[in-house]
């Protein structure tokens, strides 16, 4: 080793030999043995893919059935029209778009209302937007005063007839799915 080769024995690498555990072709199981335990790690993973897809239909059914008998967990249908500065909600880690048909239960059904109409009521208190482009139509009502006068959040009130109508305006323009 010199001071040229910066402490580095003669730059070659060591040769190994690759280690198996069957050296030399060493067994003790026949190969009517090995095919035995090959089916059971077969029927193993079957079994194994069998109860995963069991799990799943049971949490399907489950949603299902409480969809049917549980009020709250009912899905009820909103479209989603936010303000310019709003691009999306994000809620439970879920993001619903601008501008799309969402299938929820009635507790997601009023925070997106309650968020799209506080975007509006925002968008209309600050009449700021970009000076370029037209300003986009607002949705129909959904108790947007709720939000632009005396400011009660928790005092969420949603008419029938603003969201039946709306609903019924919005379907009918609405690509089926």
């Amino acid at each position: 080793m010199t001071i040229l080769d910066n402490g580095k024995p003669d730059h070659r690498t060591p040769r190994f030999q690759k280690q198996t555990d069957d050296p030399a072709g060493f067994t003790t199981l026949t190969a009517q043995e090995r095919e035995k335990i090959r089916e059971q790690a077969r029927l193993t993973v079957l079994k194994e893919l069998q109860e995963r897809e069991e799990k799943s239909l049971l949490d399907i059914f489950l949603k299902e059935e409480r969809q049917k008998l549980i009020p709250e967990e009912q899905l009820m249908p909103i479209w989603l029209n936010l303000a310019m500065h709003q691009p999306h909600i994000r809620l439970d880690d879920k993001l619903y778009l601008n501008e799309v048909m969402y299938d929820v239960t009635a507790s997601v059904f009023a925070v997106l209302a309650e968020q799209m109409a506080r975007g509006w009521a925002h968008e209309e208190e600050t009449e700021v937007r970009d000076a370029r482009t037209r300003r986009r139509a607002q949705p129909p009502p959904l108790s947007i005063v709720n939000y632009g006068n005396n400011r009660q959040p928790r005092g969420l009130k949603t008419a029938s007839w603003g969201v039946d109508s709306a609903l019924a305006e919005q379907r009918a323009v609405v690509v089926p799915r």
